[in-house]
């Protein structure tokens, strides 16, 4: 590796950890309510952040499985034109199995660091769902 690689490797590592911010927030879904909690770990350059993003859920009624997700998330995909941004993660949840799931959705600006989000998701055992909720950046 030469050093003008090694630099550009650096540079890209640096400007990543100085711009690190995490994120916080509620939701309300289709199959209950819960929280989410991530941190961003690199920015990709014209595309977005990749990170990781954990959740956990309560199920409307008692009969329904609480929700536990962990996942890697590419957040920060720029809507041109918008104050709007994009977000796609995808991870493992368990409920009463453990199963691979995807989720997508869209970020917007509300007040200061509050934004809203809302989303789709779905899983490996055929269950879909979305939510709408709060979220605050760091």
């Amino acid at each position: 590796m030469n050093i003008r690689a090694l630099g550009l490797t650096a540079a890209l590592f640096l400007s990543a950890s100085a711009g690190a911010s995490a994120w916080v927030g509620g939701n309300v879904t289709t199959g209950g309510y819960g929280v989410h909690i991530g941190t961003s770990l690199l920015r990709v350059p014209f595309i977005g952040t990749l990170g990781l993003e954990g959740s956990a859920e309560k199920g409307w009624n008692s009969a329904d499985p609480n929700r536990f997700a962990a996942g890697v998330t590419l957040r920060d995909l720029n809507l041109p034109l918008t104050r709007v941004d994009a977000f796609a993660t995808a991870g493992v949840e368990y409920r009463n199995a453990a199963h691979l799931y995807g989720e997508a959705g869209l970020r917007g600006p509300l007040l200061g660091p509050a934004g809203w989000r809302a989303f789709v998701r779905g899983n490996s055992a055929a269950q879909f769902g979305a939510g709408v909720g709060l979220e605050l950046r760091f």
